[in-house]
């Protein structure tokens, strides 16, 4: 759930209230509403319908909930995390990254999209102990793997598939061979490079 502070403000300043006007009509104090917009406390429950009422907004909008994100809403992201990385580091863009996918759970492209970046800047060593990583972006893509969207489900596919093979665990990588239809090329040249390093092991090489 995104921040509803950033919701209060953004509906309030439109609708032209102060801070204490809103306090007023919803019968608490201007530092309560002042908390909520800087992100300090969130409202109490019985007060989200009448803040939405106050706003002339719905409940999911003051909640931010959506299903997805636009296309561009999820380029401009991908693009501040690229930022995220060259400015502030792995360590601080994969705790950003967690954060956003608590916020946009049911975002499955946005998902994948994020353990990507992640998976890419570790595997080119920038960050130390990359293997720690493993088990939660994954599951990243195990949750986009859970998409209605076959694209979708075909990208995180194809990102397990990867991630299998370097791990050499082939059994699991060719179980992700199935998200592939028989008549994507793409799908022959991944069983190739799971033959040709399966046929490595069984020679010792």
């Amino acid at each position: 759930m995104m921040n509803i502070g950033n919701v209060i403000k953004k509906y309030r300043k439109e609708l032209g209230y102060t801070q204490e006007e809103m306090a007023n009509r919803l019968g608490v104090t201007t530092p309560a509403v002042n908390k909520w917009e800087n992100g300090n406390s969130n409202p109490d429950i019985e007060l989200l319908a009448p803040i939405a009422r106050l706003l002339h907004i719905s409940l999911d909008t003051l909640l931010s909930f959506r299903e997805n994100l636009t296309d561009l809403e999820i380029e401009e992201m991908i693009h501040k995390m690229d930022k995220m990385f060259s400015e502030e580091g792995f360590e601080k863009t994969y705790q950003w990254a967690v954060n956003t996918i608590k916020e946009y759970s049911n975002c499955n492209l946005l998902i994948w999209q994020i353990a990507v970046m992640l998976d890419s800047r570790r595997i080119i060593g920038m960050c130390e102990n990359p293997d720690r990583y493993d088990e939660q972006i994954n599951s990243w893509y195990e949750m986009a793997l859970s998409d209605k969207d076959e694209k979708i489900q075909h990208y995180a596919a194809d990102s397990l598939f990867g991630f299998y093979l370097r791990k050499k665990n082939y059994e699991m990588a060719e179980k992700y061979l199935n998200y592939f239809s028989d008549y994507d090329p793409m799908k022959k040249v991944k069983q190739g490079q799971l033959y040709m390093k399966q046929g490595k092991k069984r020679r010792g090489i």
